[in-house]
């Protein structure tokens, strides 16, 4: 019956995954098997029967009643692999019973929607991360304008409070944002794996109709880049989320509420952490550098300390127009510390060089500042710890403002014996 067909025909039948052919004795014993059926009949490679393997329909059903050459068409399943099944047509030929069929895409059809699923759920995770993350920004930017609003007033307790109580807020949507990136990103990392094995899977096993809508899959939804992408959405996520905890970190140790009103403090670490507040305004324009080897720490008002410094730097960032340099200097002088901070902005003219720590003192236009900020400063030097502040200026020069401090504010009699 086959003689007539080409060999290159006949040998692509023979090995297709797609179509599959049998050839029975109406007693159901088998002429011919495609490699495809015998894979449906548990890939047995001896004489094998449609009246032991086919499950449904049942082979004895096919003689009943059935007039004419066609005996059956629909969905056929066989006991071996009662898992997949094919589509297709039993006929009666010249006394043999002829099965033709190809392997039904339904289950392709329901891995694909499976698919489309995961990915619906990773969009709508991302959008929740999105979500969050504005919610965050959104605080981070109303601690902003709080701190703005506070930053020259001298209710220093009032603001260490509030920073306080602000850190511990972020804290919590802090830890859950960042629990659901580490488990969104297992899951991500799931759904790939698994889309990666069936594709694998169906590569190796599947028909070339399904090995086309893998592909299309691939292509339609852009996976690869989707792969590629995710990663740096995490890692950026990642990175946004230690941004936010060295700025909760900064807020700590700026407000320093849980130290005693005197302590011990390590100056590097105060004015790293002014920085990170003052970093709003010094932006990417002013390039900052600290000198401050062999500084020794100091018994100081911590939070009060870091008010100080924070508004000569703010100061500066405010006297540097476009980009420009703050350089912060310290040394170890006698049983005093001295350090320097100098910019490079515009300067300051010499007839009002003996105004600038004068309370509501500003050259800067109504709205732009309350000209308390150095008066503060000064205060904090001067009164709370028994130190002093300098400045030196001229206009096209730069300013470099200098303060003298204590290495002991108690025993230098302007501090209480405690801490």
């Amino acid at each position: 019956m086959f003689a007539t067909w080409g060999e290159e025909i006949w040998a692509f039948l023979q090995r297709s995954t797609a179509v599959v052919i049998g050839l029975a004795r109406p007693s159901g014993e088998l002429i011919y098997a495609s490699d495809s059926l015998r894979q449906l009949m548990g890939g047995a490679a001896g004489p094998v029967s449609l009246a032991d393997e086919l499950l449904a329909p049942a082979f004895d059903t096919l003689h009943q009643d059935v007039e004419g050459e066609l005996l059956f068409s629909g969905r056929m399943t066989f006991a071996a692999n009662s898992l997949r099944s094919v589509v297709g047509e039993i006929r009666r030929k010249q006394g043999h019973l002829l099965l033709l069929a190809a392997y039904d895409v339904e289950e392709l059809m329901a891995v694909n929607t499976e698919v489309m699923q995961l990915n619906g759920e990773i969009s709508k995770l991302q959008r929740e991360i999105a979500l969050e993350h504005s919610r965050l920004q959104r605080t981070l930017d109303e601690l902003r304008e709080t701190q703005a609003m506070l930053i020259h007033s001298e209710k220093m307790n009032a603001l260490g409070q509030l920073t306080a109580g602000v850190a511990h807020e972020i804290n919590n949507p802090i830890s859950f944002v960042n629990s659901n990136l580490h488990s969104m990103r297992q899951m991500v990392d799931q759904v790939l794996g698994a889309f990666n094995e069936l594709e694998m899977l169906i590569s190796q096993n599947g028909s070339a109709e399904q090995q086309a809508m893998v592909r299309d899959i691939r292509q339609r939804y852009d996976l690869d880049f989707i792969r590629g992408d995710v990663v740096d959405l995490f890692r950026a996520s990642f990175d946004g989320m230690t941004r936010v905890r060295k700025i909760v970190e900064s807020l700590r140790s700026f407000s320093r509420l849980d130290e005693s009103d005197v302590n011990v403090v390590d100056l590097r670490e105060s004015l790293e952490s002014t920085l990170v507040i003052a970093q709003p305004s010094l932006g990417d324009r002013v390039a900052v550098t600290l000198d401050l080897d062999g500084v020794p720490p100091i018994r100081c008002y911590a939070a009060q300390l870091n008010q100080a410094f924070l508004n000569i730097i703010i100061n500066a960032s405010q006297a540097i127009d476009g980009h420009g340099s703050l350089a912060i200097r310290g040394r170890q002088d006698g049983d005093d510390v001295v350090l320097t901070f100098t910019d490079s902005g515009a300067g300051i003219p010499a007839e009002i060089m003996d105004k600038v720590f004068d309370p509501f003192f500003t050259t800067k236009p109504v709205g732009q500042g309350t000209g308390l900020g150095l008066s503060i400063a000064y205060k904090i030097v001067t009164e709370l710890h028994g130190g002093t502040i300098t400045v030196d200026s001229s206009p096209g020069r730069g300013t470099t403002f200098t303060i003298r401090l204590p290495q002991d504010v108690v025993r230098h009699g302007n501090g209480s014996a405690t801490g």
